[in-house]
């Protein structure tokens, strides 16, 4: 949507002494002397901020250009607060018209999403805007191209880190999605492109939390005992025991997999967690393992 900007400065034609008699049309600006001559002075000014609107994230120029923000965007309006007593309306403030918009039927958004879709999206072909071009090496120009992300091998730790925060020109939010990921059983052969790799089979043991927004919060953290197999929750210095259905939550940040064995992955075939429409390389032996050792780790960050 699209909006003209309301805080640009206008020289009265009011004649005389300069000054706007309270009620009369002032426009967006009132006149005020300044060594002896009139100049315009803003009722008020806009920005954008946070949708909490507790924190400025960019002011608005007043160059009368018209303004392109997108449904998440917030504005604010500051006053200036002597004209405002005299000019502001509490009741004619609220004489607006709904937009037709406003009076249809929202769709509810959706509250939850699994992390194949994160990891699907993840490796999904993306083409680039034009505003962000590739650089040819062949041609030497700046073309509009593709670029996509692969699996070839994993390791036996794999780190995901969940996209909570999202970032525009004028908007910056935190997301507060949940995103439902299994506690035994992560599946990821499909993802991987060596089709003679070993099965990629993880079992989850640890998650960070994030609470708060982006300037500002708290972290926590659920993990496994190895020893003793049970789930514990620290918060600072605050350690307690903890349920597996206490570690799906919006708060999940940071996930933590580790890879079964060969010995424990064939010990234990029932309680893989194969997504839908998946190959069943993960459900039976390889004669090929390739990829990192296994004692490495690798992040895979869905931003």
């Amino acid at each position: 949507m699209e909006h003209q900007e309301d805080g640009k400065e206008q020289l009265s034609e009011t004649e005389g002494s300069g000054e706007d008699e309270p009620g009369s049309d002032h426009g967006e600006t009132t006149q005020k002397k300044v060594g002896g001559r009139p100049c315009a002075k803003k009722l008020f000014t806009f920005s954008l901020v946070n949708s909490y609107g507790t924190a400025d994230i960019n002011s608005l120029a007043t160059d009368g250009k018209l303004l392109k923000l997108n449904s998440r965007s917030t504005l604010a309006i500051d006053w200036d607060s002597e004209t405002r007593s005299l000019y502001y309306d509490e009741q004619e403030s609220e004489a607006y018209e709904k937009h037709v918009s406003m009076l249809q039927p929202q769709k509810k958004k959706k509250t939850a999403m699994a992390l194949r879709d994160c990891i699907e999206l993840f490796t999904t072909m993306e083409t680039l805007g034009e505003q962000d071009p590739w650089y040819c090496p062949n041609c030497k120009k700046h073309q509009q191209a593709t670029k996509k992300f692969d699996l070839w091998s994993l390791p036996k730790i794999l780190v995901v880190h969940l996209k909570r925060f999202s970032y525009s020109r004028y908007w910056r939010d935190k997301l507060d999605t949940v995103v439902e990921f299994p506690v035994r059983g992560l599946n990821m052969s499909e993802f991987v492109c060596d089709l003679s790799a070993r099965p990629y089979v993880y079992d989850l043991i640890a998650v960070s939390n994030h609470y708060g927004a982006m300037g500002v919060g708290h972290y926590t953290a659920y993990a496994k005992n190895k020893l003793n197999g049970k789930w514990y929750y620290f918060d600072d210095s605050n350690v307690s025991l903890a349920s597996e259905d206490q570690i799906v939550t919006k708060a999940a940040y940071v996930l933590f997999y580790q890879r079964r064995d060969d010995d424990e992955f064939y010990k234990t075939p029932s309680s893989l967690t194969n997504f839908p429409g998946s190959s069943d390389r993960g459900t039976r032996p390889s004669s090929s393992q390739q990829g990192m050792g296994d004692d490495e780790a690798c992040s895979m960050d869905t931003n």
